[in-house]
């Protein structure tokens, strides 16, 4: 909490004086009672030792009166007195030796060493030991010291022969070492608790650019370095960090304030400092901040949060808000009436009363402002009326009235002093238990060592004010801190309770609302606050200087100053800059399509269309136009084309793996099925009419339709076979659509599909080539303009196909393939079964024998004589002019065909 030697007489008021070179031993006690069992104290009562720079070990002198450490001193006179008054240790009365060590080592050593001195050694001096297991000094136990870097040497020596040491304000985190520093304990927490503490505060109001202030002494240093790590860890930056001289009339203090006021002023957005000092440099430092009309919000470390003399000083409240962490705090029961009537002890003596009501005495009756100065010859009134007032103290409230302007309990500063009565109670407490008193009978075997003092405080365990206290393991105190805040105005400053910090969990606790406004209020962060849907994206050294940048589509940010965006999860989605994903919704080609069901009725229709064809073919079935068809084959052709029908079903509705199976080998086969009849006509259509007779019988031995038919189906099925074998078609679910799962089928091996498809373009291909070559044969056997219709309907849409299936992501990637399979099958039964159909329903006339004989006699009369006319009985409703055919050729036109289908 304090810092280490203390260069100028400043604390409640400043005053100088000097103290006599001791003579005797004695001389170093401040304060004396004799009793059973003494307790030892360490005190600053002094700011600083005058004659430091000695050519001889002349004896130190000491100047600056201090107020606060005097009515430390009174704290524990007080909590002696309360104890031998009460039955705690009945029959026990406990004494006291109360050291000066004027805010120097030195001077602490030498009050140490008089600590440990034996009483029935000559001269009460120390002995020197090899073992000090049996060593009995005259004191058991030592209170003090409040400034960490006197603490530490002292704990050295007291830890030779474990002399119990409780310190109520010594907070530097290095003594908690029990292996440097065994016999040292404490009653506030330790300095590592505190800056965590203020750096959660800070993350807890989202403050990420603060500045950092801390006297360049041991406790400040410490201090920083500890508050910079936890802060950091929170994520929290630090704007600037600077030190100030720990000795107010340091030569370069006021130009090493100079410029820290102007780095202050150079980082505006620091608006929030955390400054660690003792209460003489935050008045230096505050002085001037008034003076410059600089605006911050400071946070207090424990050695100025409840500071009387800096709430005091005028238009203190312009600095602008004030909070930090004290010690907890609490009342000890009479101290403000053991203040007001100070006396010395019946038995002993009290030199700093003496030395109070001496400087008390000389202070003038008239009112005067308070001024600091740094000369060791001046002296200054304890107790002026002030123009700024603080709270009056919530202890002892039936005397509260009885408080007047000069009274020193304004100068009380409750967080230390109650840390103090808890330091002297504790080993009061542990000697009740050393002792074993019990119903008011304590043991008299007072004889015994410190170590075994030092045992029983450790273990100490009791109840005040409502809380429990005892120490850890480290022997620090396990209380946390309260929150303060400073409610000021322009005639009193009131120490206001907000919140807290509790160790046991490492969390603060804010428990007023209006303080909660105050913080959420100010801004202290290098760059404004990403809001969800942005992430931060820096541009210094520092992570907390950042620009905010949106989140790309499919990411999303949902806190605050988020570092990075998170990607969506494959089943969601988001728009760039959002801050959350939404579900996506599952998308296919559904039943409930419109689309679908469009295409669903063209299906139907087909189906339809080949029932009612196969009925008139069955009915028709010896007559020449369903024998010039393929007779019963034509049977096979419709029920492929029925299934490439049925085959479009499995492209609508949700996929299943059974479905992606099954869709494109079922097409794949059933058309071509129907390409290669398509084939077979072509191919008989050449035989019966495009050759001569040499070249037509060498071919008619190679006119085998079962076997071309089987042949070309079965290298489709070979072609599919494989495809499922190897790399077949599968269910998948497509995430890289945006807002949308779109379940589909992959064709697994697009090189198999390209290669089914490939194959039926071919075959349909060679169809196309067929017909084209005997597209001038007689009209009433001329399928061949209509087989090359068929085929070039087919090649136009699957080769348009290919482009849209590859460039179609949506759920309407499966229609492009219906339409295409209901095209090529609407364009078979166009070209090929509705004329026959509709030939054979209202052309009966000419669908017998007779006919097609007596056609083909007029059609060679016709050529013969060189005329072109149109024909309404062939099997075709136009006519296409071609050249003179060989007579015997076209005489035997009609058998010949009737021949080649009656073997299919």
């Amino acid at each position: 909490m304090f810092t280490l030697k203390a260069a100028c007489a400043w604390c409640w008021v400043f005053l100088c004086f000097s103290v006599k070179a001791c003579n005797v031993a004695d001389d170093l006690i401040g304060a004396k009672s004799p009793g059973d069992i003494v307790i030892g104290g360490l005190f600053p009562v002094h700011q600083q030792v005058k004659n430091l720079n000695l050519l001889k070990p002349d004896p130190l002198e000491c100047t600056g009166f201090d107020v606060q450490s005097f009515i430390w001193v009174q704290a524990m006179i007080h909590t002696i007195d309360m104890i031998n008054n009460s039955s705690l240790l009945n029959g026990i009365k406990l004494g006291y030796e109360i050291y000066d060590t004027c805010s120097d080592a030195s001077k602490a050593i030498i009050a140490a060493m008089k600590l440990l001195s034996k009483s029935n050694s000559t001269g009460n001096v120390l002995e020197v030991h090899c073992n000090y297991t049996d060593y009995k000094p005259i004191v058991k136990a030592v209170v003090g010291e409040v400034y960490s870097e006197l603490s530490i040497p002292t704990a050295r020596i007291f830890n030779v022969m474990l002399m119990p040491q409780i310190s109520f304000a010594s907070s530097a985190s290095i003594l908690s070492n029990k292996g440097r520093f065994a016999s040292f304990l404490r009653t506030v927490p330790s300095d590592i608790h505190q800056t965590k503490a203020l750096a959660k505060l800070v993350s807890y109001f989202k403050w990420n650019w603060v500045g950092v202030i801390a006297t360049d002494d041991e406790y400040g240093t410490s201090a920083m370095t500890d508050f910079i790590s936890h802060a950091q860890k929170q994520n929290v930056c630090i704007g600037f960090q600077e030190e100030i001289p720990t000795y107010v009339c340091d030569a370069q203090s006021d130009e090493r304030i100079q410029n820290l006021i102007s780095k202050i002023e150079n980082t505006p957005n620091a608006s929030v400092i955390v400054l660690f000092a003792k209460q003489a440099i935050v008045v230096k430092l505050f002085n001037e901040i008034i003076h410059r009309g600089i605006k911050r919000l400071w946070i207090a470390s424990d050695a100025w949060s409840m500071s009387r003399a800096v709430a005091k000083m005028k238009n203190i409240k312009t600095v602008g808000n004030i909070l930090g962490f004290s010690f907890k705090t609490g009342c000890i029961p009479g101290f403000l009436t053991h203040l007001r009537n100070l006396r010395p002890p019946a038995e002993g003596f009290n030199k700093f009363i003496d030395k109070y009501k001496q400087l008390h005495s000389s202070c003038p009756k008239q009112n005067e402002d308070y001024t600091e100065t740094c000369s060791s010859n001046t002296n200054h009134c304890l107790f002026q009326e002030e123009k700024k007032l603080v709270q009056p103290l919530n202890c002892d409230k039936t005397n509260e009235a009885n408080i007047n302007k000069d009274d020193i309990s304004h100068n009380i500063e409750l967080g230390v002093t109650y840390a103090q009565y808890l330091a002297t109670k504790s080993i009061a407490e542990a000697l009740r238990n050393l002792l074993k008193c019990r119903e008011g009978v304590c043991q008299k075997n007072l004889d015994f060592p410190p170590w075994k003092l030092l045992e029983a405080i450790r273990m100490v365990n009791f109840t005040e004010a409502g809380r429990p206290f005892y120490f850890d393991e480290s022997g620090d105190s396990i209380n946390g801190y309260d929150l303060i805040h400073w409610d000021m105005d322009d005639y009193v400053t009131r120490f206001k309770t907000v919140g807290e910090y509790k160790l046991l969990d490492n969390n603060v606790y804010i428990y007023d609302e209006v303080f909660k406004n105050i913080g959420k209020a100010v801004f202290s962060n290098c760059s404004r606050s990403c809001k969800p849907g942005e992430r931060k994206n820096a541009y210094s050294l520092h992570t907390c200087c950042y620009d905010c940048v949106p989140c790309a589509e499919g990411y999303h940010s949902a806190g605050w100053d988020m570092n990075d965006c998170l990607k969506c999860l494959d089943g969601q989605w988001s728009d760039a800059g959002s801050s959350e994903c939404n579900n996506k919704t599952i998308e296919y080609f559904n039943w409930n399509d419109g689309f679908a069901i469009v295409l669903v009725v063209f299906a139907s229709l087909g189906i339809v269309l080949i029932i009612v064809i196969i009925i008139i073919f069955s009915l028709n079935l010896n007559t020449p136009a369903v024998k010039s068809s393929g007779g019963y084959f034509c049977f096979v052709i419709l029920f492929s084309l029925f299934l490439c029908f049925i085959s479009t079903g499995f492209f609508i509705g949700e996929p299943t793996n059974l479905h992606c199976k099954i869709r494109q080998p079922l097409f794949g086969i059933s058309f071509t099925i129907c390409v290669s009849w398509i084939l077979i006509k072509s191919f008989r259509i050449i035989l019966a009419f495009n050759f001569d007779p040499i070249v037509h019988h060498q071919m008619k031995k190679m006119y085998k339709p079962l076997v071309i038919l089987v042949t070309c189906t079965l290298i489709q099925v070979i072609i599919c076979t494989l495809w499922l074998l190897l790399k077949g078609p599968f269910y998948v679910i497509n995430h890289s659509i945006p807002k949308v799962i779109l379940p589909k089928c992959d064709e697994g091996s697009n090189v198999a599909f390209g290669i089914m498809l490939g194959y039926i373009a071919f075959l349909a291909f060679l169809c196309f080539l067929a017909a084209f070559m005997g597209r001038k044969i007689p009209d009433i056997y001329n399928e061949a303009r209509f087989i090359t219709f068929s085929m070039l309907i087919y090649l136009i849409v699957w080769i348009s196909f290919v482009p849209v299936h590859v460039n179609t992501e949506d759920k309407y990637l499966p229609a492009v393939e219906v339409v295409a399979i209901l095209a090529s099958n609407y364009g078979i039964l166009c070209c090929h079964f509705f004329p026959k159909c509709y030939f054979i329903c209202f052309k009966k006339d000419q669908n017998t024998p007779e006919s097609y004989r007596k056609n083909l006699r007029e059609h060679n009369a016709q050529k013969r004589q060189g005329t072109n006319l149109s024909q309404t009985s062939g099997v075709t409703e136009s006519f296409w002019s071609a050249p003179e055919s060989p007579p015997p050729v076209h005489n035997q036109v009609f058998q010949i065909s009737m021949n080649t289908e009656n073997k299919m």
